[in-house]
């Protein structure tokens, strides 16, 4: 559970830092069916359902490269015992209540030398909402600096509630928005981090410019009778079931 100062930060900032949230035995546990998908996407040649490849300047797909897993939790359904580990569901239910739901579930490699930018946005954008009822959850798997693609955030800039217009990338992956970059803060942070953000909250990521990469795993909590469009209820593509009381 979190603290009545930890819920003031996290609604003042938009985002809490959890160090060490997963210890080396349970980052031990994690990381083998991660790397049996990173494994998985080396043989693809094409994007297929779920799974996107870093692509070209002229929008190509780089062969073995993967970007994004996009329902992740439905490629590899073990994955959801991470959304349900603790004290990161406690933290959760002290902001949306006992009974969760996880949806729009995501792998990230950052694999080098390609792994892309995510461009400023805000979560609730893609959502069709500016409703506070999600909270945004980053898992790093491993240690994430500036060098191979940390995440970025505007700190309070989720209080206005506002959803921005955003843009297609020139790299056809994701959408975003033009911010103010000098008040930007760089999150760098060791394995087994857990970061919870508002879905207002304006972030993105950096390139990996490193020879490392940097796997994160990225879903969002909801209230199970908090229906979205596209993500209506649990059981139904990639949105699942994760507490219930």
């Amino acid at each position: 559970m979190l603290t009545s100062a930890q819920i003031t930060q996290y609604q003042t900032e938009g985002f809490l830092i959890f160090p060490q949230f997963l210890s080396a035995k349970k980052l031990g546990k994690y990381l083998p069916i991660l790397e049996h998908i990173v494994d998985e996407g080396r043989t693809l040649t094409e994007p297929k359902p779920h799974w996107s490849l870093e692509v070209t300047e002229d929008r190509q797909p780089v062969a073995g490269q993967v970007h994004k897993v996009q329902g992740v939790c439905v490629v590899e359904p073990r994955l959801l015992d991470l959304a349900r580990e603790e004290p990161l569901l406690g933290s959760i239910t002290s902001l949306l209540g006992r009974n969760l739901d996880v949806f729009g579930t995501k792998f990230f490699p950052k694999l080098p030398p390609s792994g892309t930018s995510v461009g400023w946005h805000q979560d609730n954008y893609y959502f069709g909402t500016n409703q506070e009822k999600i909270v945004s959850c980053a898992i790093y798997m491993q240690d994430t600096d500036r060098a191979n693609g940390c995440l970025r955030v505007i700190p309070k800039s989720h209080q206005s509630q506002n959803i921005r217009q955003h843009q297609p990338m020139t790299n056809g992956q994701s959408q975003h928005t033009k911010v103010d970059e000098t008040k930007s803060i760089d999150v760098e942070v060791p394995a087994g981090t857990a970061i919870i953000f508002s879905p207002n909250l304006l972030h993105g990521t950096y390139k990996n410019c490193s020879p490392r990469s940097r796997y994160s795993v990225i879903w969002h909590y909801i209230p199970n009778d908090f229906s979205l469009t596209r993500f209506p209820k649990s059981g139904e593509g990639d949105r699942h079931a994760i507490s219930r009381f």
